[in-house]
């Protein structure tokens, strides 16, 4: 990681010298007649959102400014259709109810994630926090044709602001609550002789939204120190474009909180002292999260002539990662956990797009060439959990790469004035190698686990296991286009995703896994009335979701582990609709809902294990001893899957006499009850909740200086973003059946801030 560190602080040294600076130019206050044009480049060309027969969410960057929505995180509450979660550091997305939870370096995402058209391999390397970002384009559905791998849900694509003509740029400070400090800045413009650049910054540090009550743990818990810096180059010539840009991250805290749920901990058991706070805790070990990205992204567009354009996309990114977390959540040491994540990539993607009379197409070729590495450490300390005959300490190690490549193409046909069909198709090869090994410790092993300063014990031949695994898939794309009006564009389609097949790295006994699919058919409308002032959009999809990767906790002996296996069907169908509308003068009004019906077809699934004791408590359990307690999830809900999720919004500008304009913002955002688990139990689930946020800003008459007050979830709602159950936590006296103690994570409560920006240029 020093290499891309040094490299993306050269850059952006280099670029900041390098700008001139310009006085700031008065902005254009005069009021719009019309809602905004949203362009997006959703399918790989740039175009307005009203003529892309896709269901895309686009949040800008002064939308993401107003409310500090600096992650995936921040914005999924505000998001309909997203529902986001995080555990053992591990970003967790879903999109219409499709995603995944399994911990592995050796498992995809079911969404895919681009930055500035680089696909990201590991999810955290795009998800934890955004940088002068232009935009986020979420594409809900499966993206099969141009996207390919992994985008089961869907894609997240994050686009970076670009070096512009002008001089322009922007500094921020903001402070806020948990002594939140922050710093943002960018500046951009030309270098003569066809070149640009734009350099931005970012720096936040804050005490964290929990309190630490135990002086032996990390002191500060969800917590954020960060840094981050990004570069970028371009020139511009007559009929090509070409681009670099160098970007480094890195992040630092005292880890975060967990909150025991039940009554079945073994912390509880031996005298843990609730704190009767969601936001408070009593870490007794010295936890930390530290972690480091960055990358190399190189960009050329090449204009053949008036109809062809030729363009590629090579990245190389990195991500490191090391984790160390208190796992029952409380002051008495019963467990810990130890992660180490690190991996490397290169990709590239070279397409040629056309343009004709009767409509375009696009065909390219897509390669990534992958090396992870992943490291588990589960520590109990002292003692052994009463009535579970388990070794007291492991370790998993996983070492492991893959390689894919796609061939793709996508027309489409204008048939009439009115009509045009589309059609596309990807062809997906991949090949995955994993070495697997897991080492039982020694009663005395040090409480650091992977961060110990003795070195592992050597695996057994029977604790590592070797894989090598390849699959191939074909995905189509097939859509119906109606246009009856210049400002009504009707859509059907049918698409199919592709997630990869992969390996369990906390398990040496489970066979990889293969593919999952999704077969999806969408209705859809993008529709402009009142002369541009209101904007409908709404979408009706159905899914056929087959082979769905599944993790479960089994039984193997005298040892509670995870698999993962092809194991389940899923029907998944919903509506979702947008609004947006100008009534009056100065007053932009938003609203968005989503309906989802997402429930497993057939699921047999353990939960549990059975015992000749527990039999007795449950027939499903009568002559099952020390086998895996099995349940029925047919018409359980998906995990992740609000059946209602929505969003309401108000912006109103007032116009001062004396200069200048006042900006007034409220939001409500409402998430229904959500599953952590299939088996879809109370305990393992978060309520209905909702939240409201709201902004105040000034900006003088030039636009150049602007002075806000924000704040989110204005009434302190309490919610866990997810909900775990760990056996490794629990009490056996007083979980009979093995299923684990329940421990959520806590969201962040009431936050407010005060922001200063200053803007030059355009």
């Amino acid at each position: 990681m020093s290499q891309i560190r040094i490299t993306s602080l050269l850059v952006a040294s280099a670029v900041a010298a390098a700008l001139p600076l310009r006085a700031a130019q008065a902005q254009d206050a005069s009021d719009p007649v019309a809602l905004q044009e949203i362009v997006v480049t959703a399918q790989k060309r740039t175009e307005n959102l009203q003529d892309t027969p896709i269901a895309i969410a686009a949040i800008n960057g002064q939308a993401l400014e107003r409310l500090n929505l600096a992650s995936v995180s921040a914005i999924a509450a505000q998001t309909p259709s997203i529902a986001y979660s995080e555990a053992g550091g591990e970003a967790q997305v879903y999109i219409r109810g499709i995603g995944s939870n399994i911990f592995s370096i050796g498992v995809d995402q079911s969404v895919a994630t681009h930055i500035d058209g680089v696909y990201i391999g590991r999810a955290n390397m795009g998800l934890t926090q955004f940088l002068d970002v232009e935009r986020i384009e979420v594409l809900r559905g499966p993206q099969g044709t141009l996207y390919g791998r992994n985008a089961t849900g869907g894609a997240i694509n994050i686009i970076s602001r670009q070096p512009t003509d002008e001089v322009e740029g922007y500094a921020s400070l903001l402070v806020g609550s948990f002594d939140r400090r922050e710093v943002r800045a960018a500046l951009s413009g030309p270098l003569g002789g066809g070149w640009s650049a734009r350099v931005a910054v970012r720096g936040v540090q804050d005490d964290g939204y929990t309190e630490d009550l135990d002086p032996r743990g990390s002191n500060q818990i969800d917590d954020t120190d960060l840094q981050a810096v990004r570069g970028t180059l371009r020139w511009a010539g007559e009929s090509l474009t070409a681009s670099a840009s160098v970007d480094y991250s890195e992040f630092s805290n005292g880890n975060t909180s967990i909150f025991p749920i039940d009554n079945v901990g073994l912390a509880e058991s031996l005298g843990a002292v609730p704190t009767g706070d969601i936001h408070k805790t009593r870490n007794n070990t010295p936890s930390f999260h530290d972690w480091q990205t960055g990358g190399v992204t190189l960009n050329f567009d090449w204009k053949i002539n008036d109809a062809l354009t030729l363009s590629s996309v090579t990245g190389y990114r990195e991500w490191d990662s090391d984790f160390l977390f208190n796992t029952d959540g409380t002051e008495i040491e019963v467990t810990r956990s130890s992660f180490i994540y690190s991996s490397s990539q290169v990709s590239t993607e070279l397409r040629l797009a056309g343009d004709y009379d009767r409509g375009n197409f696009i065909i390219g070729a897509f390669y990534i060439d992958e090396d992870k590495f992943g490291g588990l450490g589960l520590v109990r300390a002292g003692f052994t959990p009463p009535l579970v005959q388990a070794p007291r300490s492991f370790v998993f190690l996983a070492d492991g790469s893959g390689q894919a490549s796609a061939l793709f193409g996508e027309a489409t046909y204008r048939l009439t004035d009115q009509w045009s069909v589309t059609a596309g198709i990807r062809y997906n090869d991949e090949e995955k190698d994993g070495l697997l090994s897991n080492v039982t410790l020694l009663p005395d092993t040090e409480l650091l686990g992977l961060f110990s300063p003795r070195p592992l014990p050597a695996p057994t031949a029977a604790g590592s296991r070797n894989f090598s695994r390849s699959w191939s898939a074909w995905t189509p794309r097939f859509v119906v286009n109606w246009r009856p009006a210049e400002d009504q564009l009707y859509y059907v389609s049918y698409s199919e995703g592709f997630k990869s097949g992969g390996f369990n790295d906390l398990s040496v006994i489970n066979p990889p896994f293969d593919p999952e699919f999704v077969d999806s058919y969408e209705i859809g409308a993008k529709t402009e009335w009142q002369d541009g002032r209101l904007r409908v959009n709404a979408s009706a999809f159905y899914y056929d979701y087959r082979d769905l990767q599944v993790s479960v906790f089994a039984n193997i002996g005298s040892i509670t582990t995870t698999f993962t296996t092809n194991a389940a069907e899923a029907t998944v169908q919903g509506l979702e609709l947008e609004v947006q509308a100008l009534p009056v003068r100065n007053l932009e009004i938003a609203a968005a809902i989503s309906y989802l019906d997402a429930t497993y077809d057939q699921f047999v699934t353990p939960y549990g294990t059975c015992s000749a004791a527990n039999a007795a408590l449950d027939s499903r359990c009568v002559g099952r001893p020390g086998l895996p307690r099995l349940i029925d999830a047919a018409g359980n809900r998906l995990n992740n899957a609000p059946e209602w999720k929505g969003n309401l919004s108000a912006t109103y500008g007032i116009d001062l006499a004396a200069g200048g304009r006042v900006s007034l913002f409220a939001q409500v955002s409402h998430q229904g009850r959500v599953f952590f688990l299939p088996a879809n139990t109370t305990v393992m689930s978060q309520a209905a909740y909702t939240l409201v946020d709201a902004r105040v800003a000034y900006s003088n008459e030039s636009g150049s200086l602007e002075l806000a007050a924000f704040g989110r979830n204005l009434g302190d709602e309490e919610y866990f973003q997810n909900i775990v159950q760990f056996t490794s936590t629990s009490d056996g006296r007083r979980d009979p059946f093995n299923i684990g103690n329940a421990l959520g994570y806590p969201a962040p409560g009431r936050l407010w801030g005060v922001e200063l920006t200053y803007r030059f240029g355009k």
